[in-house]
């Protein structure tokens, strides 16, 4: 089957994460991408690890593109990319405001050559504003919208940074869907458009406490409170960590977990605890004011327990989920992950180790989607796509490689592997 997308063309132009995820996402839903790097090529290229000579980080975020690299700087370069953008649906860039324009590429002259394009701009803070100007690496986002603050006020710990970079995440899902409503609004009307997406709006949507968070002057202490049931983890007897998605200082949770405590005891046979009449635990403000106590008594009883499934079945409520503390490798190689195909090996040189990576979340009735299980050096791609897509002749991609216009990075092995063929 077709990929839902396979009839658009997308012409990346971004670097780091953030933009190459809504590239890679466009391109494991069908859509043919083609990644534009400059001279310099993808900053993430240099992280490591590495496997054959390719950066793990950069196989995960731009699998099943094709590598192009032009040097936009140059007048050639700027004309060679106008050309493609003739043929092309999308434009995917992720520059600071106004890098495009000094360019020569801002979207009245990508238009003026196909008044059809789309171009999908990703920045930090968005265009014309005062912030427009400022970089946007995930961790400063996160700290600058309240998601660093949140989760170290949570947490009781001072500010850190989250190893994740959720900003860039939260902005590339992002702008997947606004690049995808541009295509339908053309679907309609025959008409392009520019959209813009920036990646603090990204995160203050995808933060689910940012309404409250807006509201401290009404801190509740009592009852149900959205956000104030952390899942505790807790050790069992093998030693394995589980999170119980019920914290005990809650009511519902206090119910159910002392339930279980008072009617089993632990899973090893000791004694049951009834923690009701306990004056320190009589109600949510003093559970919280006794937390330390309350989960000490939690974890003896979950560690009389041997796996996540005999503790939850021992709780024995529904809307209690006891799960394993897994590493992504864990869960690689679970039933689970092998029904659903959840994992894709990419492979960097022909007869050489994968490259595992996630793969696309959805799967369609009636499409294919998924990531093709190819990954390109700066530059790799260049005569393939160049000649083949756009109809370039040799005699001038000659001239353009001699004029240091297009060019390429490719490790030692390569030349006599040669893995595009």
């Amino acid at each position: 089957m077709a990929g839902p997308l396979d009839d658009l063309l997308v012409l990346d132009l971004t670097r780091a994460l953030a933009g190459p995820i809504a590239g890679r996402l466009l391109s494991d839903l069908g859509a043919q991408v083609i990644k534009v790097e400059p001279p310099d090529g993808d900053l993430t290229r240099a992280t490591r690890p590495r496997q054959d000579s390719m950066a793990v980080y950069f196989v995960q975020a731009n699998v099943g593109k094709r590598c192009v690299s032009i040097d936009l700087t140059t007048e050639a370069g700027r004309d060679l990319f106008l050309a493609m953008v003739e043929r092309a649906d999308i434009v995917l860039e992720n520059y600071r405001p106004g890098v495009m324009a000094r360019l020569g590429l801002a979207y009245d002259d990508l238009a003026a050559v196909n008044p059809g394009i789309i171009l999908g701009s990703v920045s930090g803070y968005g265009h014309g504003n005062p912030w427009s100007h400022r970089g946007a690496f995930a961790a400063a986002i996160q700290a600058e919208t309240g998601l660093t603050a949140d989760i170290a006020r949570r947490r009781h710990t001072t500010p850190r940074n989250d190893p994740a970079s959720q900003a860039d995440v939260y902005a590339g899902f992002s702008a997947l869907a606004a690049i995808l409503a541009a295509v339908h609004h053309r679907h309609r009307t025959g008409v392009g458009q520019a959209v813009e997406v920036d990646m603090a709006e990204a995160t203050l949507v995808a933060n689910d406490m940012t309404a409250i968070n807006l509201r401290p002057d009404q801190e509740v202490t009592d009852g149900f409170r959205s956000g104030s049931n952390w899942p505790p983890c807790y050790q069992l007897s093998t030693g394995r960590w589980v999170c119980v998605t019920a914290d005990p200082a809650v009511e519902g949770g206090f119910r159910a977990l002392n339930r279980a405590m008072s009617r089993s005891g632990r899973g090893d046979g000791s004694e049951a605890v009834d923690l009701r009449d306990d004056p320190r635990f009589a109600t949510m403000t003093d559970r919280l004011a006794n937390a330390d106590e309350l989960h000490r008594l939690v974890a003896d009883f979950v560690a009389g327990f041997d796996s996540a499934a005999a503790l939850e079945e021992a709780i024995g409520v529904s809307t209690v989920l006891v799960a394993d503390v897994r590493t992504a490798a864990e869960i690689r190689d679970t039933e689970w992950a092998a029904a659903r195909g959840a994992f894709l090996d990419v492979e960097v040189k022909p007869g050489g180790e994968p490259v595992t990576v996630p793969q696309a979340p959805w799967r369609f009735s009636a499409s294919s989607s998924g990531a093709d299980p190819r990954i390109g050096f700066r530059g790799q791609d260049n005569r393939a796509v160049l000649g083949e897509v756009f109809g370039i002749d040799d005699a001038e991609l000659d001239r353009l490689e001699a004029d240091d216009v297009i060019s390429a990075r490719l490790p030692a092995w390569f030349e006599s592997t040669d893995p595009s063929t």
